[in-house]
C-alpha cells in the first residue's frame, strides 16, 4: 500500500498530465474552427453567463481588456458572437453567443461527453460528492490564484 505523500504525489501528477492534455485538446478543436483556445473558452463562457461582458472575460481568464478587445473582435468577425448595449447603460456592453458552430462544436466535443458521462457513471453518489467537493475546492483556488496573478498587456 502506498504512504499518504505518495498517494498526493500521484494524484498531483494525474491532475497535471489532465490539466495538459485538456489544453491541447482545446488547441486541437480551437484549431479546427480557425480558432485559438482562448478564443474557444471565451465561447464556453459566452454560452454559460447571460451578462457576460469583456470586464468578466478579462477577469475569469487573466486577460488585459486589450487582449479581450482584440479576441471579441476575431469572434465578431467571425459571426460567433455579438456585442450589445445594455439599455439600462450605454457604456456596458454585453457578448453574446450567435449560435453559430454551435452544432459542430458541440459534435466535436462529444466523444468527451460520453466519455466524461460513463466514467462518471462508475461512481456511486457519494463518491460523486466527493469528486465534486474537491473540483469545487480546486476551481476557487485556481480562480483565487488568476485573480492574484499580474495582469499583462
Amino acid at each position: 500500500m502506498s504512504t499518504r505523500p505518495d498517494l498526493t504525489a500521484a494524484v498531483g501528477a494525474q491532475l497535471r498530465t489532465q490539466s495538459s492534455l485538456a489544453v491541447v485538446l482545446h488547441q486541437a478543436i480551437a484549431e479546427r474552427f480557425g480558432l485559438g483556445p482562448s478564443d474557444l473558452k471565451c465561447l464556453d463562457l459566452a454560452a454559460r453567463e447571460p451578462d457576460l461582458t469583456a470586464g468578466r472575460i478579462a477577469e475569469v481568464a487573466g486577460m488585459s481588456t486589450s487582449a479581450v478587445t482584440a479576441l471579441l473582435d476575431r469572434l465578431e468577425s467571425r459571426g460567433l458572437v455579438e456585442r450589445r448595449r445594455d439599455p439600462g447603460d450605454r457604456r456596458r456592453v454585453f457578448v453574446q453567443l450567435t449560435g453559430r458552430h454551435h452544432e459542430q462544436l458541440a459534435e466535436a466535443f462529444a466523444p468527451l461527453t460520453e466519455l466524461t458521462t460513463e466514467t462518471l457513471g462508475g461512481y456511486t453518489d457519494a463518491e460523486l460528492e466527493l469528486i465534486h467537493g474537491f473540483l469545487d475546492k480546486l476551481i476557487r483556488g485556481s480562480r483565487d490564484f488568476l485573480e492574484r496573478l499580474p495582469r499583462t498587456g
